[in-house]
């Protein structure tokens, strides 16, 4: 497939710099563009190359890819121990939660004719939920938000290799657009509008969770489902994420629907971790890019 690919990209523009090639190669493998017919795939050339924001997102991520590849490859084996050790109370809530959905499945889908009962065994594989990613874009957000955009783009490799519906949520004070990627495929008009989104003004992070809850209501109970929040740090309504509706929400969203929250701040002094009191993990953007 990388052969057809890049047998592709040579027929198109003999004046691609090396670089390009070797940017476009990569969305092409992370993107999956080899799924598009011909005219979306010329469409998303044509827009490459017209856009220096996403070339420079390319850069990056390919950067950043390569730097996540060689981390896994060097964790030593007792610290993934440790992190599954520490996890152990948390999966086994999870694993009884999913064992009676399985069993209460079981016993209403199987039916009898004569003497055999049929048991779709095939429903008790667990189901992996949707990836959401919630998007700061705000004027604060504006110096980081190719950056942030880069680090999204090797989620949709993840997002089509486990068939997880992908959705990627721009926010400010409020929601104006989402974007839902499903299985992870691509989908040219979404995905050149998430590049160009642009907003301003603050950030309001109750509004964008509020959205998040009533998209895993929409989803399949007993999910696993990923929540990414970019952010700079510090939202308007940051004291609010601890007032007793929030925290009700929140935990139903844990709990019921089984979301995982993440939070990628751009840097680590403007985080409040009391606020984001419900993030399983902290990332610093500040820290990746020196």
């Amino acid at each position: 497939m990388q052969d057809a690919i890049q047998a592709l990209i040579g027929k198109l523009d003999e004046a691609m710099t090396l670089d390009q090639r070797h940017y476009l190669c990569f969305l092409y493998e992370y993107l999956h563009l080899e799924e598009l017919n011909n005219q979306e795939q010329q469409n998303f050339i044509d827009y490459f190359f017209e856009s220096e924001p996403l070339q420079n997102m390319a850069a990056f991520a390919l950067e950043l890819a390569e730097s996540i590849q060689e981390m896994q490859e060097n964790i030593p084996a007792i610290e993934q121990a440790e992190r599954l050790a520490n996890s152990q109370e948390q999966r086994l809530y999870y694993e009884r939660k999913w064992s009676a959905q399985r069993r209460q499945q079981l016993k209403q889908q199987t039916t009898k004719q004569d003497n055999v009962l049929y048991v779709p065994f095939h429903h008790t594989k667990k189901e992996c939920g949707p990836m959401i990613i919630c998007l700061e874009q705000t004027t604060g957000m504006a110096v980081y938000s190719e950056l942030c955009k880069s680090m999204i783009l090797p989620l949709f490799m993840h997002a089509h290799e486990e068939g997880r519906d992908l959705y990627i949520v721009p926010y400010d004070r409020q929601i104006h657009v989402h974007y839902r990627f499903e299985n992870g495929h691509m989908n040219i008009a979404d995905f050149q509008s998430f590049i160009d989104y642009r907003a301003s003004g603050e950030a309001a992070m109750l509004p964008v969770l509020q959205f998040v809850h009533t998209l895993l209501q929409e989803n399949q109970q007993g999910a696993e489902a990923d929540v990414i929040v970019f952010t700079e740090g510090t939202p308007i309504d940051g004291q609010q994420l601890m007032n007793q509706q929030a925290t009700a929400m929140l935990e139903d969203m844990t709990r019921k629907h089984h979301a995982e929250f993440s939070v990628v701040a751009m840097r680590e002094e403007h985080f409040n971790p009391q606020q984001f009191w419900f993030a399983n993990k902290a990332f610093f953007a500040d820290h990746g890019i020196q």
